[in-house]
């Protein structure tokens, strides 16, 4: 049903505004009952309760808020029902005769139980004219909603470098920029991980962040035993993990211990009330830290070392690029007429850019239509005609398009991340595979010998993050948190450096495959938060949402110009770009 409510979407929604809901359940039935009563949706709701929030000065969700909600909303509809007669807009019921319903609708599609009076013939409207030469699948029912969508082209946010030019754009790049993958790649098959493997690779990066955190931090002279009891300070490293032992406690300051780098993987917890800086923690997170172990059994940390990033690699100081990005679902959750993919693709006919990056999901695991009888076609070959449509549609273009995979939603790809790329035995795919650009998740794409590395994941590891970390600060109402979630990738030097992972994952090849060597000039990591971008350390982060979601949808559009000068000591390809959220 749409009026449901979902608790992990609206804490994502209430992040972005530093509010949380409890996982408590005399709360969550509280929304449930809310939403079902009043029709919303979590998304309907979040603006409302953070409107109460805010008058109350609460960062947290409790029974009096959900009171004043429900106040307002029984306001609203109170409202509604005393508005006269001539200014209510009439509803029109449409009665369709059973020989011209869809099978669509007779197989009980999505939305039938929204609507019990009356049936609308929204949901099962013909695609027609260009969406339907298009769609993989001709006898999907069209969105209406995208078509009478509002605000096509609308800049969503945008960041314009102080040193970019528009002039000398368009012709002033390479023809010998190849595309190329620069990080290491994916096995194609998964066994189990072996044990001594993944303690291997965890036992050299973690040596590999002490060699660093010694150099630029002269104080830590040697590393010391945090078990020994002592009222001496000891520096000691490690990964943070969840310690799980006190009363099943949510992972936070006073449920962390630190795996140290020994044989058998020895833990030992962590105190922090002595700390007076910042605390950012989250599992999976390789630090250092000082402290005293007066009892044996836990270390009193008074300081804490992270790594810094590492530096970008130098670039070319002639490219030029036009680079887009968009990020799946392509289509709407209750159809399979790619109308979102379609519109885009007519765009880049249009504006012909350089590079056009298309990640997953394409074959949406979440998209109900897909389950639907009157499907007669296989997600094989489903996602094999999505392909060549897309091929078909830029024939006239030399725009270069690179196609990622979503591990956990495609349902044409194994569930296992990292993901190799998409792989197809098909004659009618033959001629394309060339043409078209089939990358892993993650993966770094190098444009040129010296070019622009971009850096593009679908692993949504700023919503793991999100989701995981625990943040103590005495500036925190005042502090980017997109900006601070990013920053984690590049001082942990991975593309996803949250553990345990919230998506299927081989962990020894996670911790090759995501590893970071240099500081990508950009990273496309979109996520279900709001779109964004952001610069951080060096590097600037790309987040455009989805190109489809409800009746409409973003993408990123964004020009780099580095003939407008040569990059200094401390400006990045950011200060020489224009990047755009668009919508669709």
């Amino acid at each position: 049903m749409a009026f449901e409510f979902d608790l992990e979407e609206f804490n994502d929604q209430l992040a972005l505004f530093n509010l949380t809901c409890p996982d408590n359940e005399q709360i969550v039935e509280k929304l449930e009952e809310l939403c079902k009563s009043f029709r919303k949706t979590s998304d309907d709701i979040c603006n409302d309760i953070v409107s109460v929030m805010n008058n109350d000065g609460k960062t947290v969700i409790d029974r009096n808020i959900l009171a004043k909600l429900e106040e307002r909303f029984e306001a609203e509809t109170k409202k509604v029902i005393n508005t006269p007669r001539s200014m209510k807009k009439p509803v029109k019921s449409v009665r369709v005769p059973l020989s011209e319903r869809s099978e669509f609708i007779l197989s009980g599609g999505p939305g039938d139980d929204e609507k019990p009076h009356h049936m609308s013939n929204t949901a099962f409207t013909k695609l027609e004219g260009h969406f339907l030469e298009f769609s993989p699948f001709p006898n999907s029912p069209a969105n209406e909603k995208f078509l009478k969508r509002s605000d096509p082209g609308l800049v969503v946010s945008a960041i314009r470098g102080r040193k970019f030019q528009d002039k000398g754009l368009k012709g002033g790049a390479k023809h010998d920029d190849k595309v190329k993958i620069v990080s290491k790649l994916p096995n194609n098959f998964y066994g189990g991980d072996k044990s001594s493997m993944v303690i291997d690779a965890k036992s050299t990066r973690m040596s590999e962040f002490a060699r660093r955190l010694q150099a630029t931090n002269e104080e830590i002279a040697d590393w010391g035993n945090p078990l020994v009891p002592s009222v001496d300070f000891v520096y000691t490293y490690g990964q943070i993990v969840h310690d799980d032992t006190r009363d099943n406690e949510k992972f936070g300051e006073n449920s962390v211990a630190l795996m140290i780098n020994d044989e058998d993987g020895t833990m030992i917890r962590l105190n922090f009330s002595k700390v007076t800086e910042d605390v950012t923690l989250f599992p999976g997170q390789i630090i250092a830290v000082r402290g005293t172990n007066e009892t044996g059994e836990e270390l009193q940390v008074d300081r804490i070392f992270t790594p810094k990033a590492l530096p970008v690699n130098p670039v070319e100081t002639d490219i030029t690029k036009d680079i887009w990005f968009a990020c799946g679902p392509y289509t709407a959750m209750d159809n399979c007429g790619y109308e979102h993919l379609c519109e885009l693709l007519d765009q880049v006919v249009a504006e012909k850019p350089d590079i056009l990056v298309l990640a997953g999901p394409f074959v949406d695991r979440k998209n109900t239509f897909l389950n639907k009888p009157n499907l007669t076609i296989t997600y094989d070959n489903l996602m094999e005609d999505l392909l060549c449509k897309i091929k078909e549609k830029l024939v006239n273009t030399k725009t270069e398009v690179i196609i990622q995979p979503s591990s956990s939603r495609d349902l044409c790809t194994p569930s296992v991340f990292p993901s190799p790329a998409f792989r197809f035995k098909s004659r009618k795919l033959d001629m394309i595979k060339k043409e078209l650009h089939f990358v892993p998740d993650p993966c770094i794409i190098r444009i040129g010998q010296n070019g622009v590395d971009m850096a593009v994941t679908s692993s949504e590891p700023i919503q793991g993050l999100s989701n995981s970390e625990f943040h103590r600060s005495i500036n925190q109402e005042n502090s980017d948190r997109i900006a601070r979630l990013c920053s984690h990738l590049l001082t942990q030097q991975s593309l996803y450096p949250l553990e345990p992972t919230e998506i299927p994952s081989s962990l020894g090849d996670l911790l090759e495959v995501c590893q970071l060597t240099s500081t990508p000039h950009i990273v496309f990591a979109p996520t279900k938060l709001a779109s964004s971008a952001k610069k951080v350390n060096g590097s600037v982060f790309i987040n455009s949402s989805t190109l489809a979601k409800g009746p409409t949808g973003n993408y990123m559009k964004m020009s780099i110009n580095l003939n407008a000068g040569e990059l200094g000591p401390f400006e990045t390809v950011a200060d020489y770009a224009n990047i755009q959220i668009m919508k669709i």
